[in-house]
């Protein structure tokens, strides 16, 4: 599923003063470091010494490929030194966690400012990593499309895994008519345990649930998964391709076709078709002029995906590439999602939906009778045929009640946020 998640930072602003001639000696730089304390925050150090008292030392940053940047003030200590050069400490915490969030896998770059008493200022070289949980020992892959960071899995299955992906978004990329740049950065967790640290904090019962097996944050260019997934991957590379394509500030892009274009791709989906199906049949389908959002519930958000993924089918496969470039290409505009659609497709979204409802029966509600998972047609099978002709009476009288008995508490298996439950 799709997540842009927001950070509050600092527009960095000019600075100024003097700039300092190259034969002016100013402060001496020891140390400078970092030191990541995940999931919570990033401590910045910088040690020196210098000759001139110092009035401030500023920190600033730049989150790698994105506009976010920022500054802020460092707690300055004294270090005991020789009567020549003042020592100095200078640290600054930097947020990762709750409204700060930032993404694992994302490239950090920073360095240090200081301002003298004296009206001079000496910057320091700056420095950039990679933010990843430093418990683990991570190892790096990089394709023609993708970055990957990983631990403690083979790099053979990583990379089997990168070339089947490659190939689909290719694919992605060709329908949505995008370049593949800059290179997509993902990371793949490995446990339940790593997902609660890494992903964002959506809900308790997501949490709970085990809902979202990743995380795709369009902002930063950086995925996060849960376990080496093909469609996982798949998935999220596509949320990011989207937002590639849907690059206005003004587009609002409803979470039913973002959700939907990144399931469309996935390579095992047929599960999630049979998930809306039954939905439709049982009634417990949402509006689609109601989708605008995912649901919080485990069993809406289900519903949800499988919802989404038919709806997009249809329209790609049966309006046709066209129309759906068009309809994006409105939205991207910054024409909302229900005007866009009566232009597009000469129906609101109500009637988009009973279209892609009649693609589905009545050839569905006949195929649902004989469903060999079904108790009765398990019976059938196992009797005579004078015996199968007598059941299929009753069996017919129990239509309501046969359906019925299908659930809808299969898993789907993609997640993004929005991303529901992924088997790995």
């Amino acid at each position: 599923m799709t997540m842009i998640i927001g950070c509050f930072f600092f527009e960095t602003m000019p600075v100024a003063g003097q700039t300092p001639s190259k034969d002016t000696l100013l402060a001496t730089i020891s140390t400078e470091s970092h030191s990541i304390n995940f999931p919570v925050n990033i401590s910045f150090e910088l040690i020196g010494k210098s000759h001139m008292e110092i009035d401030e030392i500023l920190f600033y940053y730049q989150l790698t490929n994105t506009n976010v940047r920022g500054y802020g003030y460092t707690s300055i200590t004294g270090i005991d030194s020789d009567t020549n050069n003042r020592g100095f400490r200078a640290v600054f915490k930097l947020s990762t966690s709750g409204s700060s969030y930032i993404p694992s896998g994302t490239n950090i770059s920073f360095h240090f400012e200081i301002g003298y008493k004296a009206g001079e200022k000496q910057s320091t070289d700056p420095v950039s990593f990679d933010y990843l949980d430093p418990k683990y020992s991570w190892q790096k892959l990089e394709s023609e499309t993708i970055t990957v960071f990983w631990h403690d899995v083979s790099e053979s299955k990583i990379e089997e895994a990168v070339l089947k992906s490659e190939t689909v978004l290719n694919q992605v990329s060709d329908l949505l008519e995008v370049n593949q740049k800059p290179l997509i950065r993902a990371v793949v967790i490995n446990s339940q345990k790593e997902s609660v640290e890494s992903f964002p904090k959506i809900s308790l019962s997501a949490t709970r649930d085990s809902i979202y097996g990743g995380f795709a944050f369009q902002e930063y260019g950086v995925f996060i998964i849960r376990g080496v997934n093909v469609d996982g991957m798949i998935h999220e590379a596509t949320h990011l391709l989207l937002g590639q394509k849907m690059d206005s500030p003004l587009a609002q892009v409803p979470a039913w076709l973002s959700e939907g274009i990144a399931m469309y791709f996935e390579i095992d989906n047929n599960h999630r078709k049979r998930t809306a199906e039954i939905g439709y049949l049982q009634k417990k389908l949402r509006p689609l002029s109601s989708m605008e959002s995912v649901p919080g519930r485990s069993i809406d958000i289900r519903l949800f995906y499988a919802h989404s993924q038919e709806m997009v089918r249809y329209l790609i496969d049966i309006e046709g590439k066209e129309k759906f470039l068009k309809l994006l290409g409105q939205i991207n505009s910054g024409v909302r999602a229900d005007s866009a659609v009566i232009d597009v497709y000469g129906k609101n979204f109500d009637d988009l939906d009973k279209s892609w409802q009649a693609t589905l029966s009545p050839a569905f509600d006949r195929r649902l009778l004989v469903d060999p998972g079904t108790f009765w047609t398990s019976v059938i099978l196992g009797t005579t045929f004078l015996f199968a002709v007598i059941m299929s009476t009753i069996t017919w009288s129990r239509k309501k009640s046969s359906s019925q008995s299908e659930t809808i508490d299969e898993p789907i298996g993609t997640p993004d946020i929005g991303e529901d439950r992924r088997d790995n």
